[in-house]
């Protein structure tokens, strides 16, 4: 779950450099994760046991999906994070006081169930 939780964080915080400034910031954080699919990739093409191979897998479904939202917003010339494109998207977050994953979308909050 902290996986998915990273690529809310450090979106937002592309979004906070770019309100301090860096107008490149959400485009530089892409490449970031063009790089961290490459590896993927590569991993991928390697020798992996089942469990590892279908692990790796998800998390290259995940991160395209990640990669695709990214770039709709570089498109779409997205500046803040309270447009709708970034709101609507269903984002988890980890909260380290109660220890818990949530779910965000627009302004809902919910706690996940783990199921």
């Amino acid at each position: 779950m902290k996986y998915i939780h990273r690529w809310t964080t450090e979106v937002s915080a592309a979004f906070t450099r770019m309100e301090e400034g860096f107008s490149n910031a959400l485009r530089e954080y892409n490449k970031k994760q063009i790089s961290q699919l490459n590896t993927l990739i590569n991993l991928l093409l390697g020798q992996l046991n089942n469990e590892d191979r279908e692990k790796i897998t998800t998390l290259c479904l995940i991160d395209l999906h990640a990669r695709d939202v990214v770039s709709k917003m570089l498109n779409l010339k997205i500046e803040n994070s309270n447009e709708f494109t970034w709101q609507s998207q269903l984002r988890h977050r980890w909260d380290n006081k109660d220890n818990h994953c949530y779910a965000n979308i627009c302004d809902a909050k919910f706690r996940y169930q783990y199921e």
